[in-house]
């Protein structure tokens, strides 16, 4: 298997913000076509709300991510890994940034909804 370098998964989490979007403001879209909305306020205020809509999925990532990461089980593995500091660092970085994904990408797709809807 391919190890994955900090810059594939940055492109990775780039092209799911941008899939969350895509499908965010097409469903916008769709929904206002169907009920029949002729004002540009219309969309942009169903743009935010869907931003905030999306963010709030993202915090539902939270309480799993906090159950697991406080086990006793992960924090003893984490005290007795027998790699230098620096590479320690890099991993507990690595498994935060895994373990949050969920709610980082969420959140920034949230944003960029919320920056759509304002710019409108």
């Amino acid at each position: 298997m391919k190890e994955r370098t900090p810059l594939s998964l940055l492109l990775r989490g780039f092209l799911f913000v941008v899939l969350v979007d895509l499908i965010v403001v097409a469903m916008v879209t769709g929904i206002g076509w169907w009920t029949g909305w002729t004002e540009l306020d219309d969309f942009q205020y169903a743009i935010q709300v869907a931003g905030l809509l999306v963010m709030g999925l993202g915090l539902l990532g939270i309480k799993g991510n906090l159950d697991m990461s406080r086990s006793f089980e992960y924090q003893f593995s984490m005290s007795v890994i027998k790699e230098a500091s620096w590479e320690r660092i890099q991993q507990t970085l690595l498994d935060l940034a895994q373990s949050y994904s969920f709610m980082l990408i969420m959140f920034i797709a949230g944003g960029v909804c919320l920056l759509i809807g304002w710019l409108l």
